[in-house]
């Protein structure tokens, strides 16, 4: 018998887009820059535009340097433009370029976790405190980020970050008035903010493993679409426990984890099944998305406008 040596763990998080007129402006606002998430407030999505990776799975098209679409969390700043016509609910009506701001920010501002941008996809402290399971994962497990909605009156799961841990480490909230700005993404966009929002002891900062040419292993990856000279908008595919993720997800939980230990060979077919589904809801997966670039705010503000500027050359606009 195969002993259980992972875990796969439904993570259920806020994931409404960011909508509100103190984010975005009001309805007249039709496009401009959304600051810097403030501390200690509650964390949603954007769908975002970025330079990136996307693999094709079926055809096994791999396109390592593209413009890419996806949801995720950047609570950072970003440059957006409303959509005229929108889609309707699922699919997004807003379109976000992340991007860093030329000054570390002074005032108390949001974290982003999990994270997806630059060399490795970082899980680094929500609901920690309140699972100790989450802090002790094994690396080879699996977490599924995503939300909870209702679809066409059916609960469901829907998927944005599916990171499988590489390695854990124990770090630190940073104090960003002794950390040098624009040196670590990891610090700027996670630790530092952290430490502004009052974050105080150790943390459990998982790093997700990367996909490798090499090697059958499963890794980490973002439902994305590739986006050259179009906006590909789609909504967040939803996972349905069938076939090996029966009792894995379950679309009845709102809120929360639901942890499962499997054994290697059933984490394998859970990743497996978690990459059917979404590649039959048409995306491809996303397993790398650059650093967001650093921009002036008179800079973000033209592009809002709709000039292009060499730091958002290759993020087609809305």
């Amino acid at each position: 018998m195969t002993s259980a040596l992972f875990q796969v763990v439904q993570f259920v998080h806020p994931g409404f887009e960011y909508h509100r007129a103190e984010h975005v402006g009001g309805a007249n606002v039709r496009s401009g820059v959304m600051g810097w998430k403030p501390g200690n407030s509650k964390h949603d999505r954007k769908f975002m535009l970025a330079r990136g990776s996307v693999l094709d799975w079926e055809s096994g098209r791999n396109r390592p340097s593209t413009s890419i679409a996806f949801w995720g969390e950047w609570e950072g700043p970003s440059v957006f433009w409303k959509l005229e016509h929108p889609p309707g609910k699922p699919k997004p009506s807003i379109i976000h370029a992340p991007f860093r701001p030329a000054k570390r920010p002074i005032e108390p501002i949001q974290n982003t976790d999990p994270m997806v941008f630059g060399d490795a996809f970082i899980y680094s402290n929500c609901l920690q405190h309140a699972y100790a399971s989450l802090r002790s994962l094994e690396p080879g497990s699996i977490v599924l980020f995503g939300r909870h909605s209702r679809v066409d009156g059916q609960r469901s799961f829907s998927l944005d970050t599916c990171l499988v841990i590489e390695r854990a480490g124990t770090l630190a909230p940073r104090d960003a008035a002794t950390q040098s700005y624009g040196a670590d993404l990891l610090t700027d966009a996670v630790l530092a903010p952290l430490q502004t929002e009052g974050a105080v002891g150790t943390l459990t900062v998982y790093f997700g493993r990367g996909r490798s040419d090499n090697s059958t292993e499963p890794f980490s990856f973002f439902p994305a679409r590739e986006a050259n000279g179009s906006l590909p908008l789609f909504a967040r595919p939803r996972l349905s426990p069938a076939r090996a993720l029966a009792g894995v997800i379950s679309p009845d939980n709102m809120q929360g984890i639901n942890n499962s230990s499997v054994s290697v060979s059933s984490r394998d077919e859970i990743w497996a099944e978690v990459v059917s589904q979404v590649t039959e809801q048409g995306c491809g997966l996303g397993y790398h998305a650059a650093p967001p670039p650093f921009l002036d705010r008179t800079v973000a503000e033209l592009a809002a406008r709709g000039v292009q500027t060499p730091m958002l050359e290759d993020v087609p606009t809305a």
